[in-house]
């Protein structure tokens, strides 16, 4: 078992600085030896990441059927009212140039502002089988039909190898919304990577104690939000081998994980998780609890894999809608582009719900969920902790 210093946001700016010049004979951003005159043990380095890629998982060989058709957006569920706006948008814009609000009185409520400003549309979920990515996060391969099931009762998928038991609810959410399905809007963002190369926040991982990137039974690994970009080359890729300051904000520092290394597969123990997520019209957080990974570790420094966790229903919602451009809400907006009606939305959540029942109701709190993941490797730089070391 290998044993080394824990991952320390104190380290100063100038050990790291040092140590940055020993990277060249080094897949991936780590310590390197020791440098002379300076204090070491025998630990293995701590090695920095950055995620070039982030993004859901969207099934395509059998994304599963939906008999009933997709989800109506407000325009069909509430026609009369959408064509009488359209008229008055258009007449304001061309004779007073200006537009109006998407919560303006000729619509219906907003219920992407007020869940209940609207009655439930009657919102469709993914009920069928269908063959999707993720992890096992509660060990049981449950099924709607079985009342001893630890958490609310629920029919796991199946992934593409044929392993049983993948909780992957947020799936069953959103796998009858146009946006969603394969190769409609959220892939095609997915696949052009416009979190990344929109200037997103960029989310930083370290690991500590990973002395041999093929089998070690015991390393660290914590997730880290940046308040900068991730950096790109002239092509447009994320480049390897770049400092990022982690977010002045430690809330965005999250715990350490607890993980393993078995024939190149990282496992990590479960976290929770806040992230900063930065993308169009949304600057947010996400909440993901009892999060964990399975990821390969690559010959040439990257590690690209799967993260699983329980994405909390409040902040699930949050995300999905407290969308702004300036002052002005833009919730609507983002869900008539992407498919769905807010009030639908905000009823199905706790149906399809698996995760941290409530003690008391017993109702489940959050929804599993799965993302796809490359890292590669980067600086993690903690400026304010290590200047104040310093001084």
């Amino acid at each position: 078992m290998s044993r080394h210093r824990p991952i320390d946001p104190t380290r100063s700016l100038a050990t790291l600085s040092l140590l940055a010049l020993a990277l060249a004979a080094f897949p991936g951003c780590e310590s390197g030896p020791p440098v002379e005159g300076a204090s070491f043990d025998a630990a293995p380095p701590v090695r920095g990441y950055v995620m070039a890629r982030w993004w859901d998982e969207i099934p395509h060989d059998e994304p599963g059927e939906c008999p009933d058709g997709l989800n109506v957006t407000e325009v069909e569920y509430f026609p009369e009212q959408w064509q009488t706006y359209m008229v008055e948008r258009k007449r304001v814009r061309e004779t007073e140039g200006r537009h109006l609000e998407w919560d303006h009185p000729l619509l219906p409520p907003d219920a992407c502002q007020d869940p209940h400003a609207q009655p439930d549309p009657g919102y469709r979920t993914l009920d069928g089988p269908a063959h999707v990515a993720g992890l096992d996060l509660d060990g049981v391969d449950s099924t709607l039909s079985d009342a001893s099931s630890p958490q609310c009762a629920h029919d796991d998928f199946v992934d593409p190898s044929g392993v049983r038991g993948i909780d992957n609810q947020l799936w069953r959410l959103m796998g009858c919304v146009r946006g969603y399905r394969p190769n409609d809007l959220m892939d095609r963002l997915h696949k052009a990577n416009t979190m990344i190369k929109e200037g997103g926040y960029a989310i930083l991982m370290e690991i500590a104690g990973m002395d041999d990137p093929v089998n070690d039974d015991h390393v660290e690994v914590q997730f880290l939000s940046s308040a900068a970009p991730v950096s790109l080359n002239a092509l447009g890729d994320p480049m390897e081998h770049v400092s990022f300051n982690a977010h002045a904000d430690t809330t965005y520092h999250n715990a350490v994980a607890t993980g393993r290394i078995v024939d190149g597969v990282l496992t990590t123990e479960p976290v929770d998780l806040r992230l900063k997520i930065k993308q169009q019209t949304q600057d947010n957080a996400v909440f993901y609890r009892d999060a964990r990974i399975r990821a390969t570790v690559l010959p040439d420094g990257r590690i690209e894999g799967v993260l699983g966790a329980y994405w909390d229903n409040e902040n699930f919602w949050s995300m999905m809608n407290d969308h702004m451009i300036g002052d002005r809400h833009q919730g609507r907006n983002a869900a008539f582009n992407r498919g769905f009606m807010c009030a639908g939305l905000y009823h199905a959540i706790p149906r399809v719900s698996d995760g941290h029942p409530d003690p008391e109701t017993g109702a489940c709190t959050s929804i599993s969920t799965a993302l796809h993941f490359e890292a590669k490797p980067a600086f993690v730089i903690r400026p304010t902790l290590a200047l104040s070391q310093d001084r």
